[in-house]
């Protein structure tokens, strides 16, 4: 095993100058470690990550810096590193704790009540409410540490209580139903959102009593709830426009009040509405979706830790072009492709590139670009035999596209237990209908007029606009 792939150094590589630099400080800290042979190891991986020198260390040399008169014990490497990642594991959930500072103050109040030192509880308490009054961006969480707060006040004052006294206990209730009604509407979102992209089956308590509660009780004041329950409703109900308009109305209005990755979560229930709508063809939906991405892009509401992925890239891709925006989709894939990972950035810019020359019907160019890529997501595979698909029926290879239609419908169902059934019905019906349109006599009108009504009348079919516009084309 070589140094550099020892797990606490593998650990250490990932944190950023300054990270490193408070980590130095905490291991030298006689609080947190007393361990002079741990410290004097960090320094030398510290170092060595700072200069890039890493692969010219190894574990017999060290350890001689280390422990200048003893022989190598292999063992006794492993737990000095064993015991580093431990203090390393210990900093980390320091630093998410402070990260937090209703959190803090919440245990602070606990220890205050547990200590019973009467005279800090006004300074406390008042600190704690001014912390609260000051936080503008709440997570559901926000209503967990407001209720740790009101209990721990509870508790605080609960010696000088007098039977007559009126308690905070409905403080302490609300608070914590806040936080529960406001998770439990945004796993089962979660659950319900699953369905779409995966055969997937949950089961959560008490969501029924949860719905009819809110539907009687008024909690528009409360973003966490009536936000999350707006995403609730558009993914129970797919079909209906009014949810989503609700869902919209909440997103201009409380978005900003949602920590990032919950805004991405939030904003992507309402795109995926937008998407499936406009794959079935309901008109000005596809607008809907390019107003909305563009809105989340200038507000940085679409990144998953600093990156976009790369189902994102392609969706915003696939939007512009359905809208002809082909100079804003060029734009965009050579500027925002620095957002995606290393791992998928090639194929992704190589694929959504293929896709913007297919609808410039620079067709080559798009036979040339799929030949260069491998797609191990599904959401990429089917996109991209969809979009061969195209490719052959505009080229006119009509050999080429039966063939290619019949290994595409093996692959459906060689992949039938991976694919919800609902998307494996959609793309079946795409197959079912190419396969239709491209035996179509060009001069019998009526078999033309008649395979359009019928696909008008079928709801389940991926690239439903595409196969519209082909359509047309042979009427006129």
């Amino acid at each position: 095993m070589s140094f550099k792939s020892i797990k606490v150094v593998k650990v250490i590589e990932t944190f950023s100058t300054v990270e490193l630099n408070r980590l130095e400080k905490f291991i030298a800290s006689p609080y947190f470690n007393v361990n002079e042979p741990m410290t004097r190891l960090f320094s030398i991986v510290h170092e060595a990550v700072k200069n890039e020198t890493l692969e010219s260390l190894d574990k017999e040399s060290v350890f001689s810096e280390l422990y200048p008169r003893k022989k190598y014990s292999d063992s006794r490497f492993r737990k000095l590193c064993s015991d580093l990642l431990k203090l390393i594991e210990e900093f980390l959930a320091i630093e998410q704790f402070k990260d937090n500072p209703l959190h803090e103050a919440g245990y602070l109040m606990q220890s205050i009540a547990n200590r019973k030192i009467d005279p800090m509880y006004n300074s406390v308490l008042k600190s704690a409410r001014r912390l609260s009054s000051r936080q503008y961006e709440m997570a559901a969480s926000y209503y967990y540490h407001q209720y740790e707060i009101e209990k721990n006040y509870f508790y605080m004052l609960e010696s000088e209580m007098k039977r007559e006294t009126r308690l905070n206990l409905e403080q302490i209730a609300k608070n914590l139903d806040h936080f529960y009604m406001a998770e439990k509407l945004r796993y089962y979102a979660t659950a319900l959102s699953q369905k779409y992209f995966a055969t997937q089956e949950y089961k959560l308590l008490f969501m029924d009593e949860i719905l009819s509660h809110l539907e009687m009780q008024d909690y528009s004041d409360i973003p966490q709830i009536s936000v999350n329950l707006a995403v609730l409703k558009v993914y129970m109900y797919p079909d209906n426009e009014e949810y989503y308009y609700q869902l919209k109305s909440e997103i201009f209005k409380n978005i900003d009040r949602f920590p990032t990755l919950e805004a991405r979560d939030i904003f992507f229930a309402a795109l995926n509405f937008c998407v499936r709508k406009g794959n079935k063809g309901v008109e000005g939906f596809i607008k809907e979706s390019f107003l909305l991405y563009q809105f989340a892009l200038d507000k940085n509401y679409l990144y998953y830790h600093g990156e976009l992925t790369p189902w994102t890239f392609k969706n915003i891709v696939f939007v512009g072009l359905r809208l002809k925006e082909f100079d804003w989709v060029e734009n965009f894939i050579h500027r925002y492709s620095r957002f995606l990972s290393d791992e998928h950035r090639n194929n992704a810019v190589t694929f959504n590139l293929a896709r913007l020359y297919l609808y410039k019907k620079d067709l080559g160019k798009v036979l040339e670009l799929l030949r260069e890529v491998e797609f191990d997501d599904m959401s990429y595979s089917l996109s991209s035999k969809a979009m061969l698909l195209a490719t052959y029926y505009d080229l006119d290879e009509i050999d080429a596209l039966h063939s290619f239609l019949n290994s595409f419908r093996v692959f459906l169902n060689r992949k039938k237990n991976q694919l919800p059934d609902q998307r494996r019905k959609n793309y079946l019906n795409l197959i079912k209908y190419v396969k239709k349109m491209s035996s179509l006599n060009p001069y019998d009108k009526q078999a033309i007029v008649s395979l359009k009504k019928e696909l008008e009348n079928t709801k389940d079919v991926a690239d439903m606009q595409w196969l519209m516009e082909k359509l047309a084309e042979l009427e006129n």
